[in-house]
C-alpha cells in the first residue's frame, strides 16, 4: 500500500513541472515524457525493490503516465480553452 502513496506523490511533484510550463504553452505528449524522465523515473528507480515482478514496475509507470496525462489534459484546459 505504501507504494501506491508513493505513487501519487511523484505524480505530484512532476505535475508540478507541467504546473509551471502550461503557462507558457500548452502541454505536448513530449512535455509529459520529459517531466517523467526528469521527475519520476529515478524516483520509480528506487522503489524498484518494492516491486515483486516486472509487471508491477510496468503497472506503476504506466499508472504515474496515465495520471500525468489527465493532470496535463486539465491544466491545458484551465490554462488554453477558457474561451471556449
Amino acid at each position: 500500500m505504501g507504494e501506491f502513496l508513493e505513487l501519487d506523490w511523484i505524480v505530484q511533484k512532476a505535475t508540478e513541472l507541467l504546473a509551471d510550463k502550461v503557462k507558457d504553452a500548452p502541454i505536448s505528449d513530449r512535455d509529459i515524457e520529459l517531466a517523467f524522465d526528469m521527475y519520476a523515473k529515478s524516483r520509480l528507480e528506487h522503489l524498484a525493490s518494492s516491486f515483486s515482478s516486472d509487471l508491477e514496475r510496468t503497472q506503476a509507470r504506466d499508472f504515474i503516465m496515465m495520471k500525468l496525462q489527465e493532470r496535463a489534459k486539465q491544466l491545458n484546459s484551465e490554462h488554453w480553452r477558457k474561451t471556449e
